[in-house]
């Protein structure tokens, strides 16, 4: 076992002003109240460092996590103990004020969810109108208020954006405000259940790329693209399993060893702690300190399982994906 995780991720509500079409947190009913405040999350990451190296970067997301209550706060203690925050946003609330916060509270990167270049196209995934022109308003203040802010963009390839997620790429290849461009997969929008067969429904058809050869193409593209575009941050294998995702999705990931279990933590925003989240937490910050909880026998057991799992999983096709899990990109 790591004794060191590779990955730290911080959902800190659930609470989103989005109704997006391929999520659907802001569909179920939560109860708010139950979430981790911002001052037992700070004493959460009192113990972090007894298993988080400090070059490993802790990303905040949501939900949106700028709705949280005390986030600035959270952000500032986090580059106090000497964390890089990284921050998942819709963009939505940052205005002028609300970047000099983050800038002043030290956070290193702003990873901002761009679906299309067409206006349109966004806001329609979004669900809400004005959702476009927030994100590049958002960019403008962040470049101008807080240059050291790191920007990137990330996106999810789709039916609906198949065409412009190539050209994504030379836009922010010439566009100075921003670092890099993540491609995503699309995966069974969240809060919708995990049925490995949900392309198949009609109404994701939006979602899943219906001509599978454009797929196909617009991925090879895509790679092409990265020779010269050092602003994707995509490796060329993961864009060639995103190829093969497309043409075959239910076999894509069969050429697998999950490490999962070794490398990644999450905190949920009730405080529960995930290797996996298919396999349940292994404990709870309000319980347990977090290296209490890392080097728990619940954690063991649930590696073992990890190690054994052979189940279809889009999660390592995207933020969990690593080179050496796959033995056949072809």
């Amino acid at each position: 076992m790591n004794e060191h995780p590779s990955y730290c991720c911080f959902s800190v509500t659930l609470k989103c002003l989005m109704q997006c079409r391929a999520c659907y947190i802001w569909k179920q009913k939560e109860d708010f109240s139950r979430e981790l405040p911002a001052e037992k999350w700070k004493e959460a990451l009192t113990h972090l460092p007894k298993v988080l190296d400090k070059k490993t970067d802790i990303i905040i997301t949501g939900g949106e996590p700028l709705l949280k209550e005390g986030l600035i706060d959270l952000i500032s203690h986090c580059s106090r103990i000497g964390y890089r925050v990284s921050l998942q946003t819709n963009a939505f609330l940052i205005d002028d004020e609300l970047a000099r916060k983050l800038a002043d509270a030290g956070l290193w990167r702003v990873c901002i969810s761009l679906y299309s270049l067409k206006e349109e196209v966004h806001d329609y995934l979004r669900g809400r109108k004005g959702s476009y022109a927030k994100v590049f308003k958002a960019m403008d203040y962040l470049s101008k208020i807080g240059p050291d802010i790191g920007i990137n963009i990330q996106t999810i390839i789709m039916d609906v954006n198949l065409e412009e997620a190539v050209d994504m790429a030379d836009w922010v290849q010439e566009d100075g405000r921003i670092d890099y461009i993540l491609y995503l997969a699309p995966m069974f929008p969240f809060g919708a259940g995990r049925d490995v067969n949900w392309f198949k429904n009609d109404g994701y058809k939006f979602m899943w790329p219906q001509d599978t050869a454009k797929a196909k193409r617009a991925m090879e593209r895509i790679t092409i693209k990265k020779a010269r575009n050092k602003k994707i941050a995509n490796t060329s294998s993961q864009l060639k399993m995103f190829a093969k995702y497309f043409e075959d999705p239910l076999c894509a990931c069969k050429n697998l060893n999950c490490t999962i279990g070794e490398r990644d933590i999450n905190i949920d925003p009730y405080g529960d702690v995930y290797l996996c989240f298919s396999k349940g937490p292994i404990g709870n910050v309000r319980d347990n300190t977090i290296d209490e909880i890392w080097h728990s026998r619940e954690a063991a057991r649930i590696r073992s399982e990890i190690a054994g799992c052979k189940k279809f999983c889009h999660f390592l096709l995207n933020c969990s994906f690593k080179e050496n899990d796959y033995t056949d990109y072809s």
